[in-house]
């Protein structure tokens, strides 16, 4: 079934308030584990006919504070806006030069990517990281420092087998940038490209990409993720013909369930222009950003309305 959902995925009650009783030291780590594991268990089964399945990233606070423990000085600073949502992230701060542990990088990678082998090694599985823009957004380094860390984990992940690689992206359509930038981008991704195994996305989220659209479809990817909340579909006419759309067709920041026939409009817009096999579903933006139950549901209908696309 081709639905990806990249990034954080929502943590269920029950583990926000075994968080909270950890934080005051009313719970055991061991017992925080078991619940832990409990709603990545659950996020497993709601993917299983999913081409890639993610973690859920339930033991991320966000996508950039475990590289704290592999960056030499590095730590975490004060909390910064998430772009124009009601999501913080804890900005990063490094004393000296940024710099890679490379002999801690496998472990880490286990840690944060593999936990408690919920998959093996072969699963089809999505891994996500914070591109180029996004990282340099919160945390004080240079572009070029922030490509070097990223080409390091992203190399690193890219060598197994069955994986995509999904980048986010959300300063596309956010901030302008510099034909610099730009280039310093594009250059990052046809390294990473060059050598992976499986398929490398970048998806923008929250803002219009009319402005960037020329950049954007010549990045050297296999596929585009675009919010079509924040986006018409005319946005499509330039798109790659070679390359997968990952539609963001979830609304993140609405509790109300896609219907069908909202789904369908979707499909009668894109008409014969796209098949199945060009056309990844997912959610809008950072689906951390909704309640547990409601992003289940949502999920749901799109597995629903998936399913008889196919048929």
């Amino acid at each position: 079934m081709n639905i990806i959902i990249p990034g954080q995925y929502p943590r269920s009650e029950a583990l926000v308030a075994a968080t909270r009783q950890f934080d005051r030291k009313q719970l055991t780590a061991e017992r925080l584990k078991v619940i832990i594991k409990k709603d990545e268990e659950d996020f497993k089964n709601l993917q299983s006919d999913f081409a890639y399945r993610s973690t859920g990233l339930f033991q991320w606070q966000d996508l950039l504070r475990p590289f704290v423990e592999i960056i030499d000085g590095a730590e975490s600073g004060s909390l910064k806006r998430f772009y124009e949502t009601n999501l913080f992230w804890r900005e990063l701060k490094c004393a000296g030069k940024w710099q890679i542990k490379s002999t801690l990088l496998d472990e880490w990678i286990n840690k944060w990517f593999l936990p408690e082998r919920l998959y093996e090694e072969s699963d089809p599985m999505i891994f996500t990281l914070p591109f180029l823009y996004l990282f340099r957004t919160f945390a004080k380094v240079s572009l070029n420092d922030a490509a070097t860390i990223i080409k390091i984990v992203a190399e690193r992940l890219t060598a197994f087998c069955n994986k995509a690689l999904c980048f986010i992206e959300p300063t596309i359509g956010w901030k302008q940038l510099t034909e610099e930038e730009k280039k310093i981008g594009i250059s990052l991704l046809k390294e990473i490209r060059k050598s992976a195994r499986g398929p490398v996305f970048f998806c923008t989220a929250f803002f219009s990409i009319e402005n960037e659209k020329d950049f954007l479809y010549e990045l050297p990817v296999d596929g585009i993720g675009i919010d079509f909340f924040a986006n018409s579909t005319k946005v499509l006419k330039q798109f790659p013909t070679d390359q997968i759309l990952l539609a963001g067709v979830l609304r993140t920041d609405s509790t109300s369930i896609e219907t069908p026939e909202q789904l369908n409009g979707f499909m009668k817009v894109l008409g014969d222009e796209m098949n199945s096999e060009s056309l990844y579903f997912m959610p809008s933006g950072i689906a951390e950003l909704l309640p547990r139950v409601t992003m289940d549901a949502k999920l749901e209908a799109l597995k629903e309305f998936a399913c008889n696309c196919i048929r």
